[in-house]
């Protein structure tokens, strides 16, 4: 990286650091959440195994246990991408680097965060009636929408546990691809201004 390039971020441990990852975890989770109970009122049957621990039993859900392990893997990813990408080409004034460091790393928050809350929920929306009443009232859209919802009706007979674990993984696989993406530039940035230095 070139010396022109100024690193945002230095540890986690700091304040400046962990405060807005809780905050993040905690909107991972409350999604996390809202589409579990979500899943629920749909007619998913979640089940749970007891867990002995001394004299009494801990009940584990094992939808809400994915549901929350899949928040961790969308934390982890966020704090990796950001990272690796905390870095910002504003000279040395410290002020201007503290100014930049909320909005890059709410950015890094989107990137990651909208491609998995848009694919999690989204089987759940375009099924929803007040989704397919808007889609029905736009007469453009009626033909592609009538051919889409006869093949989403196949789809939709599928088990509710089923569904629920394709919606994680397949949100978790989106936040991975969006994130990997993110780490393949800087990655060939940072190689594109080695190749540049070395030729001067």
């Amino acid at each position: 990286m070139s010396e022109q390039y100024h690193r945002l971020f230095l540890r986690w441990e700091v304040l400046r650091g962990w405060i807005p990852a809780v905050i993040f975890a905690s909107i991972c989770v409350g999604l996390e959440l809202l589409f579990f109970y979500n899943a629920l009122n749909t007619g998913f049957v979640d089940k749970t195994v007891s867990i002995p621990i001394g004299s009494w039993n801990l009940p584990i859900s094992i939808a809400l246990s994915l549901a929350l392990g899949n928040a961790l893997v969308v934390v982890t990813l966020w704090m990796n991408v950001f990272e690796s990408t905390a870095y910002v080409k504003a000279g040395p004034d410290k002020q201007v680097r503290r100014t930049l460091y909320p909005l890059r790393m709410i950015r890094t928050a989107a990137l990651v965060l909208a491609p998995f809350t848009i694919i999690l929920f989204a089987p759940y929306i375009v099924e929803a009636n007040w989704f397919v009443n808007a889609v029905a009232s736009v007469q453009a859209f009626k033909p592609t929408a009538e051919s889409f919802y006869n093949w989403a009706f196949d789809v939709s007979l599928i088990d509710g546990a089923a569904r629920f674990i394709i919606s994680q993984m397949v949100a978790a696989l989106g936040a991975l691809t969006v994130s990997g993406l993110q780490l393949w530039r800087v990655k060939g940035t940072k190689n594109l201004v080695r190749a540049f230095r070395r030729r001067k």
